[in-house]
């Protein structure tokens, strides 16, 4: 029998001494905010997606309602969004404030959850989805913001890129575990699936140090704040040396991709005063530089601004689409199944599945691509948007694809082809956004991810809407059809400013040192 010695008591206290004092280093990382970020995108998304499968069992058997009632439920949830996205923006970034924000959605989010779950009318349901849309949206908006706090450049696309993945597992996974929950206790182990999902996170989400307390990821690695130059406007130095150059308020249009302007300090400030003077919104003055770094405007950039701005414009476009897309499946496919094939809830829940991970493993995927320097040069001007173009494309294909399908095996290819070029065209969006902003000054990252919640909220609320009832007039395939429609428009919209930039000066023009500037 072995006998412990004081200093063997004393190692062991020494050791967890250590893993405390790790814990809370953790707590004020960028990778903890990533994580935290993560996991309410995951909360949020998943609790939209529960009731995916046993809808149909609650609104039509229950309640004796038509199918169009389940679009009514999701577009509900969406103008919850609409509404709770752009007030708790402004709230965030107008005080500073990530950390409580993100408490009190989470807080909304898990008591109009289970009220939902226990609803017994449908005046309940909706009301409950409205509170869950509400809550949501802050979630949303200022979870972005604080990946986008913490993670700047290029070295935002990888953290992009995972925060994707929480909303992709959620997103379609969440039909996954409502199916199999649903089907093992009822509406009653919905709710308590919510409790504990809540509770979770809320332990995480209060343990967090408030982002603007942190220091920004400056690994060059990644593609952070040490690596961008976040006043690339396209601006020469002050003598104007570029042949041809572009007037300023045109290339706010299209920025440099991350590193592709090695100016000097005389060159930055020169530029700056040079983008200043175009009145540009969110410009950067010279003196709000320090140590290379912009500091934030004097005039708040406003939602406003932040529409005027193609690439914010053309992304939000994209959100409707892409997304509206991804979620056209949950009001159609539960009732398509039920009545094709006779499936119960949890082969439904199943069968979502095969969205899930293909989706979750093109977002780590894309959002490492969409970071690349070089890939990003390779396809100029188009950058970032060549992703979310020839993604939306071939999606638009695949979706046709599932339309088609005449057996269930053939549908499980189908929606895993869709999945994971859905995942390629989205993730570039929220990059995309988060570095235009970056560069605009970085006073706005809750509004712009406001902004894409209000994209994804119409595309929820139109698209799923109007599915089931065009579902019942032409088909499951002509349906689709329409989809697939709305992605190919997506995608044009995407190509308009690149191809008139392309065509105005030439690929040349957007290679080299001096290259002009894109996305």
């Amino acid at each position: 029998m072995s006998i412990r010695t004081p200093s063997a008591n004393n190692n062991d206290g020494n050791a967890i001494k250590r893993m405390l004092r790790k814990c809370n280093d953790f707590r004020s990382t960028p990778a903890a905010v990533l994580t935290v970020s993560t996991m309410a995108v995951f909360s949020d998304t998943v609790v939209y997606g529960l009731i995916v499968p046993f809808l149909p069992d609650i609104v039509q058997d229950k309640l004796g309602m038509s199918s169009s009632a389940n679009g009514i439920l999701f577009g509900t949830f969406g103008l919850g969004v609409l509404i709770g996205a752009p007030i708790s923006a402004y709230i965030s970034d107008r005080w500073n404030m990530r950390k409580w924000p993100m408490i009190i959605g989470l807080l909304g989010l898990g008591a109009t959850s289970v009220l939902f779950a226990l609803g017994n009318a449908f005046w309940e349901l909706v009301v409950a989805r409205l509170a869950q849309g509400l809550s949501s949206g802050i979630t949303w908006a200022v979870g972005l913001a604080m990946i986008a706090d913490v993670y700047s450049g290029e070295g935002m696309g990888k953290a992009m890129g995972v925060a994707f993945s929480g909303f992709t597992v959620g997103y379609l996974g969440g039909p996954v575990l409502g199916g199999v929950i649903y089907g093992a206790g009822g509406t009653h182990a919905i709710a308590i699936f919510v409790g504990a999902i809540a509770a979770v996170d809320l332990i995480f989400r209060l343990l967090i140090i408030e982002p603007k307390n942190m220091q920004p990821a400056r690994t060059s690695q990644t593609g952070s704040l040490a690596d961008v130059d976040p006043i690339q406007s396209g601006v020469q130095s002050a003598d104007g040396a570029e042949a041809g150059a572009t007037p300023a308020a045109e290339l706010s249009l299209m920025n440099r991709p991350p590193g592709s302007v090695k100016g000097e300090a005389g060159d930055i400030e020169s530029g700056l005063q040079a983008r200043s003077a175009a009145g540009l919104p969110g410009s950067i003055d010279a003196k709000e530089i320090i140590d290379g770094e912009p500091t934030r405007p004097e005039r708040r950039t406003t939602m406003w601004d932040l529409l005027k701005e193609w690439p914010i414009l053309a992304c939000c476009v994209a959100t409707v689409t892409v997304t509206g897309a991804s979620g056209s499946f949950e009001p159609t496919l539960p009732i398509h199944m039920a009545e094709e094939y006779g499936t119960s809830p949890t082969i439904i829940g199943v069968v979502f599945i095969a969205l899930v991970i293909p989706s979750m493993i093109a977002g780590i995927v894309a959002g490492r691509f969409t970071d690349n320097e070089r890939i990003l040069n390779y396809v100029a001007p188009y950058g970032r948007f060549a992703f979310m173009i020839v993604g939306s494309v071939l999606a638009a294909i695949a979706v046709a694809c599932v339309g088609a399908t005449r057996n269930i095996a053939g549908l499980v290819v189908s929606l895993a082809v869709v999945g994971f070029l859905c995942g390629i065209a989205a993730v570039p969006i929220m990059s995309t956004m988060g570095v235009h902003v970056y560069r605009m000054g970085g006073d706005a990252y809750a509004k712009v991810y406001a902004l894409f919640n209000i994209a994804y909220s119409v595309g929820v609320i139109i698209i799923p809407t109007v599915l089931p009832p065009l579902m019942n007039a032409v088909g499951f395939a002509a349906t689709l059809g329409v989809v697939s429609a709305i992605l190919v428009f997506g995608a044009i919209v995407l190509t308009i400013q690149p191809t008139m930039m392309l065509r105005k000066y030439g690929r040349a023009a957007f290679i080299g040192e001096n290259a002009r500037t894109f996305l």
